[in-house]
């Protein structure tokens, strides 16, 4: 996508994903695609491929240890766990130091 689609000029652009090992690490409806998505695209966040993920100047993947794995639904909070606050609480510290 990086080679069609360039970052427009004096914009910072930046990506993330994530990784849901198991479907049954996510709520309904990710526990269901999950599954689907992994035939066609492999490691998925229950609704997006890896590969998709990646755009801008700065990609970052959170694939942590352990089974579980963080949904789509967990990178948004649709769930209200806070299971990545501090990633993006260190994502606007970093923004912050680079004069953003």
């Amino acid at each position: 996508m990086n080679e069609r689609l360039k970052d427009p000029e004096g914009i910072f652009c930046q990506s993330f994903g994530s990784v849901q090992h198991r479907a049954s690490s996510g709520r309904f409806p990710l526990n269901m695609t999950h599954l689907f998505v992994k035939q066609f695209d492999g490691e998925n966040d229950g609704l997006v491929g890896v590969e998709s993920f990646e755009w801008g100047s700065r990609y970052t993947l959170l694939k942590p240890k352990g089974l579980r794995g963080i949904s789509h639904g967990d990178m948004v909070d649709l769930c209200r766990e806070n299971i990545v606050r501090e990633f993006y609480v260190k994502l606007v510290s970093d923004l912050r130091e680079m004069g953003f």
